[in-house]
Parts: C-alpha cells; structure tokens; sequence
C-alpha cells in the first residue's frame, strides 16, 4: 500500500504531463501502483474494510502468547487445537500489526522526488600500508 506522499507525488507527476511507467520509474513503485492512484484520483489511502480473522481470538492470543513464552508455532497449535481456523502467517501478521511480542516497525516513508543516481569514483592511489609493500621494486 502507497502512502499518502507517494500517492501526491503520482497525481502531480501525472499533472506535469508525465506517463505511468515514466512515474513508476521515477518513484520506484510498480505501474500498477501508479495507474491504481491515477483511477482513484485522490491522494488519501483508501481504508480496507477487510476484517482480520485472528481478531475473535485477540484474548485468547495475548494468554497464550504470555504461557507460550513468545513462541507462536506453540501458540498457533493452541489456537487450532481450541478450534480457531487460521493459518500460522495469519496470527504472526496480526501480532506484528497489532505489536504482539515487539513493537510494530516504524513506517517507512517513500520517496517524493525523483530519484537520482550518485556516482563515486574509486581511488587509483596505493593502498598498502605495510612497511615491506612500500619499499618495492615496482614502486620506486
């Protein structure tokens, strides 16, 4: 998901009269990120209204993840032995969303101006430092 940075810098990239894949390149993010922005036209996140299937169990995951002892392989066996029905990569994406176990990662921020390409130029100088390197044959 784009944030709303990004999303901006796609309308106004597209405002400037550039293409979808000339925007997709400059920002870094796939064309069909851009062409989903440009459909939707507005720069503010769409919500998902999709519901988490691990949230009827949020009590029950936050006791066994405390007698587990953080090991969620054993917490998802409980839960499946209690009769819940959902995967292991869904309890372990509803506890990193929800901080379960370590706090949640700090949102990344993309970028909202062309990217640009720096080069650096290696040094051609000696690079040896030991005593006998310097009083080489070769060097003199």
């Amino acid at each position: 998901m784009l944030d709303q940075s990004t999303r901006v810098a796609i309308l106004r990239l597209r405002e400037q009269g550039l293409g979808s894949r000339a925007i997709a390149t400059a920002l870094g993010v796939s064309r069909g990120s851009v062409r989903r922005v440009l459909r939707d036209g507005r720069a503010e996140i769409p919500q998902s209204d999709r519901n988490e299937k691990a949230e009827p169990h949020r009590d029950q995951i936050l006791q066994l993840f405390a007698t587990c002892k953080g090991n969620l392989v054993r917490v998802h066996e409980e839960l499946v032995a209690a009769g819940a029905s959902l995967s292991y990569q869904a309890l372990t994406a509803f506890c990193r969303r929800h901080g379960i176990g370590h706090p949640p990662p700090p949102r990344r921020r993309a970028a909202t101006t062309l990217r640009a390409v720096v080069t650096t130029s290696r040094s051609s100088g000696p690079t040896a430092t030991r005593p006998h390197d310097r009083d080489h044959p070769a060097d003199r």
